[in-house]
């Protein structure tokens, strides 16, 4: 809201169009097992959600990768590189071409986006650019 407030320009890497046509056109298979997943997980979401919070807060990027990168990858392969690894090679062009430009972006993804072998900050550090936590 602040962002908007004063004018500064607010984009998104992927429109909800894309995000659902992930989902569609993957296989039967991997859309089932992303439903049952789901489900599985509903009364435990504020559970996990807790955990994953825990694990980002503290650094613990391995514990966030088994939370959710490992756990998609074994329930779906398929499903880990579509909406995991396909997306952060996209993202990753996206904020290449973003520091290319000038001034300042401030990126926000989910946390799952950040933990594991395929995550942004890996990606982004095998084109040569330099990620760190920053912390208060």
């Amino acid at each position: 809201a602040r962002a908007a407030a004063t004018g500064k320009p607010i984009k998104g890497f992927e429109t909800m169009s894309q995000q659902i046509g992930f989902i569609a056109d993957m296989s039967e298979e991997a859309q089932l097992a992303m439903l049952r997943s789901g489900l599985k997980e509903f009364d435990q979401a504020p559970v996990v959600m807790t955990r994953m919070v825990g694990a980002w807060s503290t650094g613990d990027v391995d514990g966030l990768d088994a939370l959710i990168g490992r756990e998609m990858k074994d329930q779906s392969p398929e499903m880990y590189e579509v909406m995991l690894t396909r997306r952060n090679a996209d993202w990753t062009q996206q904020i290449m071409t973003l520091l290319e430009g000038s001034g300042t972006a401030f990126i926000s993804v989910g946390a799952g986006h950040l933990a594991g072998a395929d995550s942004l900050q890996t990606m982004l550090a095998k084109r040569g650019v330099k990620v760190e936590e920053v912390r208060d």
